[in-house]
This record gives structure tokens, C-alpha cells and sequence, in this order.
């Protein structure tokens, strides 16, 4: 994962990267919404804030498949599970 940051696909509009964004930092999704709107208006820094847009829904993975990965799903079986030692 890339220093944190992540897409979710609970509250996506299109690549889910603005809600990942919004959860990361505990923002409500609307403002970073229509922030990243204005910020794309603005001319040359609105090209570039579009290309990081579309570079970040490719490389960042899924918080609900990272999640996955690293908590299991499912329940766990009695033969998977770790042997207590006394």
C-alpha cells in the first residue's frame, strides 16, 4: 500500500480514489468531492490533478481486498489456526 492511501469501492463514484482519500483522513466524501472539482478547473494544475487521479486508480489497491489479505475471511478453521504453547 502507498504510504497508507487506498481506493475503496463502498461510496465510489468512478475509481473510488476520492472516497479512499475521504476515509483515509476521516473528510466527508462531498468535500473532497468538490474540492478536487475546483481544483480541476483551475487550468494547467487541473491537468495535472486529473493524471495523478487517473495514475492513482491504477496503481492503488482496494481497501476492502487489502483488508482481505491481511485479517482473513471468512471463519477460521480449528486446523488453521495457530497451536497455543504453555
Amino acid at each position: 500500500m502507498l504510504l497508507g492511501f487506498y481506493k475503496q469501492r463502498l461510496g465510489r463514484v468512478l475509481a473510488g480514489v476520492l472516497a479512499g482519500i475521504s476515509d483515509r483522513f476521516h473528510w466527508n466524501v462531498s468535500l473532497v468531492r468538490i474540492i478536487f472539482v475546483v481544483i480541476c478547473l483551475l487550468g494547467k494544475i487541473g491537468l495535472l490533478a486529473i493524471a495523478a487521479y487517473v495514475l492513482l486508480a491504477a496503481i492503488l489497491p482496494f481497501k476492502e481486498d487489502v483488508y482481505a489479505d491481511r485479517y482473513g475471511t471468512g471463519p477460521r478453521k480449528i486446523k488453521d489456526a495457530e497451536k497455543i504453547r504453555k
